[in-house]
């Protein structure tokens, strides 16, 4: 922006005219003046902007408060906002110290760039149609490959001389195969055609690969390019794989098979049966394999590309144990985010917590909550823009006391009637670096980058990337609603249950009809694979149980006689959908699971008793009531096994509790008595199954943008129902499966949010210091939701093929002991050892890192690198072309470019006649050498010849 020139400071009441009328409109805006007074009655009078002229010459009059000094002096001189404009700084004046000048610092009330997706691959428009464009163009090659085929079949030159192969030679089938080739490249116009077109075929794929590379994110460019990279050999290779199964399978399987059947007189020659047919099929399947092949190959590269990185990153997988957990890797640890340890971000999250005050309650005011922070505002601008001054001691003992400037403005539209807010925080002396925001600014002299840049939304501050998730999500959410509604006349009719849903799964469901085909072929058919697997466990329940009482074995022998489901982690990281599949797998094999909730700190009661004793275990029979009916045809001695589901638990109390911050010799002896028993409920035959569900902020903001869409969705619906249940008196309509939808989210979620590093590190800590080997924790990362289940099950198989085994050996000789640990350790000690990686992850990483290798030498051994990559059009000499050509009534001889002329070059064309009338055979046979004439040529010759005979 424009900054303004050097003015005056002019002690007296600032004229009355049309800019600081209330009525003026300006363009824009830039440095904000600071107030003189903090009192609420002159507020108003004296709360002015400074607006961008179009001439910036323009002098300003401005009140000066005559005290200068703050009142409790904890914050800069109202005198300071006025350093920008004086070159020669401000000169003391009444005890008021000297300020030099300083650059003013530019009005932020707008992002510097959109909000986007940290893993977005087409956010530009112009870059999504351009790829489009690129799919099209290779749609339309393959059609005009298709169509030089079709014409190709029918060539009057090459078709004949198929027909009169003999299929029975063994040198008939090269010449079929490559028949069949041409016929897969288009026939020779096309090929050709097609052969010129590929330059720029290439060159748009490898424009849109740069311009991927160019707008990811700073932190995944690496990744971007060796993705797209491999994405392009192996379409390359892909195709060049295609091709070559195509020939082999033609000349090594199909032909000689068809030979066969000819030798052995199966198939009658040629009334019955042609090589043509063969040849027509195999040349359009040459045509569309590469083209489909091409896809697949993209989609490998990428993918080993992924894996390799994440592999050598040493990243969460979907299920391992706590020792393998990183806890720096770039999933909680982004390498583009500023560190939650950084002074602006802690500044920001007390800003995004008064904020959210004023979202909640309609009456709270803006710059009052912020004051209650510490916060003066100090200026304002269009479009509710507000700027606020904090005096803040950082922690770096060179800079001292700071001056830092808070710039606030709505950012709309809204999110379930609530008003994010866009907000800059920055040192008074920084610079505007938003736009270039990276780990390079982040290692600065400060504590963290000097410009922090984010959206505050009901007590949370996210970053731009995952404020953008939220967002996304929420709006996806609300369209996928809005087609189901619809649709809702065609579901209703095509199904025996229709109007609007009630509750939550009946949404979840609702909805699946209002998302787009492919993504609901792809939900269906993953549900079905996870149910699948759910029914195989279930059943491997089953026989166990049946196999345990053939045997006449005690109960909890072979199967755990009960089960406890502990369920831990951060919130909204799927531990009740992704945790519901093992639930289901026990219900269905014949247990009967309760819910027991610990989100609850201990009462009074609870505290007097040893700590581990308020958690209930399946042994108790007073959680069921087991008394049988005579409805249900089950017996007293019918054997009855509980399974109970414990949503949080120990480690919730020193997570949301205050356990956490006892000494380190008390925390050691609860780490022991959740040990003792686990031990307890091992000895008793009891299945005690420990899951850590952990995952990145950016799939966190997703589930928080969801469960806002839905609670969208759940206040609408209450109005659907009032006005079905509106037709008369008599319909009683129950809203409480849609409170229940709107009390799924809460402002508790916001703050886990912005506690999500110290979360994620005390449970951590936790899991390590009760980690046993007899028994490990089950760490699920949820980040991929459909390969962490499928990972989930498989742990729990796993689980229950270790039971099975630890319960054959009964007897104490034979049981196995497993030493554990009693030493507790801090979280600092934890986070200062190094991370190993393991085996599966180095497993991984060579793995990938081979198949990358292989795509690449298949590419580069299969390329002609001496061949141009565009091809120049072929140059003509006109003089010799003119010189070497003979005109005549019938026949035109033109010789090649070279101006030689042989009698393998020369092509005698008949004006009159049509090319397909006469064909040259040889005994059946056709060279390259024949020259094709007409009758009237042969006639010319031959009396020719008699009339040199006579002379």
């Amino acid at each position: 922006m424009t900054k303004l020139k050097e003015v005056t400071i002019i002690e007296a009441k600032p004229a009355v005219d049309d800019y600081e009328s209330d009525t003026a409109k300006a363009p824009g805006e830039s440095t904000p003046l600071l107030l003189s007074t903090q009192t609420a009655s002159a507020r108003s009078e004296l709360f002015q902007s400074f607006r961008r002229q179009r001439s910036s010459a323009r002098l300003l009059s401005l009140r000066v408060s005559s005290g200068g000094a703050a009142a409790d002096g904890n914050f800069a001189e109202p005198v300071e906002a006025l350093a920008p404009l004086c070159r020669s700084g401000i000169e003391p004046y009444l005890g008021r110290k000297f300020v030099p000048y300083r650059d003013a610092s530019l009005v932020k009330s707008v992002p510097a760039f959109a909000p986007y997706r940290r893993k977005e691959r087409h956010r530009n428009f112009h870059l999504y149609w351009t790829n489009e464009f690129r799919h099209w163009w290779k749609s339309s090659r393959l059609l005009v490959r298709l169509g030089g085929l079709y014409v190709y079949s029918f060539d009057s030159t090459a078709a004949p001389a198929v027909l009169l192969l003999d299929p029975e030679k063994r040198k008939s089938i090269k010449k079929l195969v490559k028949f069949a080739k041409m016929l897969g490249q288009g026939g020779d116009e096309m090929r050709i055609f097609l052969k010129t077109v590929k330059p720029f075929t290439r060159t748009m794929r490898i424009i849109v690969g740069g311009w991927r590379w160019v707008e990811a994110a700073p932190c995944r460019r690496g990744e971007v390019g060796l993705e797209e990279f491999m994405a392009f050999v192996g379409n390359r290779v892909s195709r060049l794989v295609a091709r070559t199964f195509t020939d082999v399978t033609a000349a090594d399987v199909i032909f000689p098979f068809q030979r066969f059947l000819f030798q052995k007189d199966f198939l009658s020659y040629p009334m019955d049966f042609h090589p043509i047919t063969v040849c027509v099929c195999i040349g359009i399947f040459r045509a569309v394999s590469p083209f489909a092949a091409s896809f697949q190959g993209s989609r490998v590269g990428r993918v080993l590309a992924r894996h390799f990185f994440a592999s050598a990153k040493n990243r969460w997988l979907p299920v391992q144990s706590i020792g393998e957990l990183n806890l720096l890797s770039d999933d909680c640890q982004e390498r583009d985010e500023v560190s939650q340890t950084a002074d602006l971000v802690i500044i920001a999250r007390m800003v995004a917590k008064a904020l959210g005050l004023v979202q909640v309650d309609d009456k709270a005011r803006q710059h009052e909550a912020l004051m209650d922070e510490g916060f003066v505002q100090v200026g304002a601008g269009a479009g509710g823009y507000a700027v606020y001054q904090y005096r803040y001691q950082s922690r770096s003992f060179a800079l001292g006391s700071t001056t830092i400037l808070l710039h606030v403005t709505p950012y709309g539209p809204s999110i379930t009637d609530v008003m994010p807010y866009y907000t800059v925080l920055e040192y008074e002396t920084s610079f505007d670096r938003r736009d270039r925001w990276s780990e390079f600014v982040s290692k600065s002299i400060m504590e963290g980058p000097p410009v922090v840049e984010g959206y505050c939304y009901q007590g949370a501050f996210f970053s731009p990337h995952h404020f953008a998730e939220l967002k996304d999500m929420y709006d996806k959410q609300l369209l996928t609603y809005e087609a189901a509604c619809k649709k809702l006349p065609i579901v209703s009719r095509n199904t025996r249950h229709g109007g609007p849903p009630r509750d939550l799964p009946t949404l979840k469901k609702f909805l699946e009809s209002g998302k787009r085909g492919r993504k609901l072929k792809q939900n269906i058919r993953e549900y079905n694979q996870l149910q699948k697997v759910v029914t195989s466990v279930a059943k491997e329940i089953l026989l166990t149980l049946k196999k345990e009482k053939r045997d006449r074995k005690d109960e909890g022998t072979y199967a755990p006689k009960g089960v406890i489901l502990y369920f831990e982690g951060l919130d909204c990281s799927g531990k009740s959908s992704t945790g519901g599949l093992v639930q289901a797998a026990l219900e269905r094999s014949g247990y009967q699971v309760v819910l027991r909730q610990y989100n609850r700190p201990p009462t009074a009661e609870q505290r007097a008793r040893p700590w581990m004793d308020r958690f209930e275990v399946p042994s108790d029979t007073s959680l069921l009531d087991l008394t049988s009916s005579p409805s249900d045809g089950k017996h007293d001695d019918d054997d009855v096994r509980i399974g109970l589901v414990w949503d949080r638990g120990p480690a919730g109390d020193f997570v949301y509790g205050n356990l956490n911050e006892l000494p380190l010799e008390t925390k050691a002896k609860r780490y022991q008595e959740f040990r003792d028993f686990d031990r307890q409920c091992r000895e008793q035959g009891i299945l005690f199954l420990k899951l850590l569900f952990v995952t990145n902020r950016d799939s966190i903001a997703r589930t928080l943008g969801k469960r806002l869409a839905q609670k969208k969705m759940a206040k609408d619906l209450q109005t659907w129902l009032q006005a079905c249940s509106s037709r008369s008196g008599s319909d009683v309509v129950s809203f409480e499966g849609l409170e229940a939808i709107a009390a799924h989210i809460d402002p508790t979620d916001f703050i886990a949010f912005n506690n999500y590093e110290r979360n994620l590190r005390i449970f951590s800590n936790f899991a390590l210091n009760t980690d046993t080997e007899a028994n490990p924790w089950v760490v699920v990362n949820t980040g991929d939701r459909y390969a962490a289940r499928k990972a989930l099950m498989q742990a729990f198989r796993k689980h229950l093929e270790d039971f099975r085994r630890r319960g054959k050996h009964c007897s104490p000789c034979c049981a196995k002991e497993v030493p554990e640990h009693s030493d507790a350790v801090e979280i600092d000690d934890m986070m200062k050892f190094k991370f190993r990686m393991s085996w599966r992850h180095s497993m991984l990483a060579w793995i990938a890192f081979m198949g990358l290798l292989l795509l690449a030498f298949l590419y580069a051994e299969n390329t002609d690198w001496d061949d141009s990559w565009y091809r120049t059009p072929t140059k003509y000499n006109i003089n010799e072309l003119l010189n070497n050509t003979v005109e005549d009534d019938d026949t035109i001889v033109v010789a090649q470019k070279t101006g030689k002329t042989s009698k393998n070059d020369v092509e005698t064309v008949d004006k009159n006649v049509a090319p397909d009338a006469v064909v040259a055979q040889k005994k059946g046979k056709t060279t390259k050498n024949d020259v094709e004439t007409n009758d009237d040529s042969k006639e010319n010759e031959n009396a020719t010849n008699r009339a040199g005979k006579k002379m």
